[in-house]
């Protein structure tokens, strides 16, 4: 779950929920929700984490290592990480459905892939993706 790999992030940088929460300009109390899994992570956490500690974005999202890890690949193309969680809110919208964040993590890293692979994400590949997400019950 996100809010566990914060807390294997923060603890690996032996920082203090106050001193993160300093370093990537959020109140502690914003942190906090964050890493107890109280809230959804916003994308500008995760490109900060990125910026400041090398964090792999896609493992912060949906991982399943234990251990923090560094991204391999330069460059996350972060507009393109904001169109993915733009257009997934909408679709979600449009069909009244809401997801757990596990599971919202993984169709935006699928979106986020497709993105790249194909240089835009598209409304129709979003509506095709969530129907087949909720259609397996996530």
């Amino acid at each position: 779950m996100i809010a566990r790999r914060l807390a294997a992030v923060r603890a690996e940088l032996g920082l203090s929920q106050a001193a993160l929460a300093e370093q990537v300009g959020l109140s502690k109390r914003s942190y906090i929700h964050y890493e107890r899994g109280e809230r959804e992570v916003p994308t500008g956490l995760v490109k900060a984490l990125y910026d400041l500690h090398g964090i792999d974005p896609v493992w912060l999202m949906s991982g399943t290592d234990e251990a923090p890890q560094r991204a391999r690949q330069a460059g996350i193309d972060f507009q393109l990480v904001d169109k993915v969680v733009a257009a997934l809110d909408r679709e979600l919208g449009k069909v009244g459905r809401k997801m757990r964040p596990e599971h919202r993590a993984r169709v935006m890293k699928a979106l986020y892939q497709m993105g790249v692979e194909q240089g835009r994400i598209s409304p129709e590949i979003v509506a095709d993706v969530v129907a087949v997400a909720v259609a397996r019950g996530r």
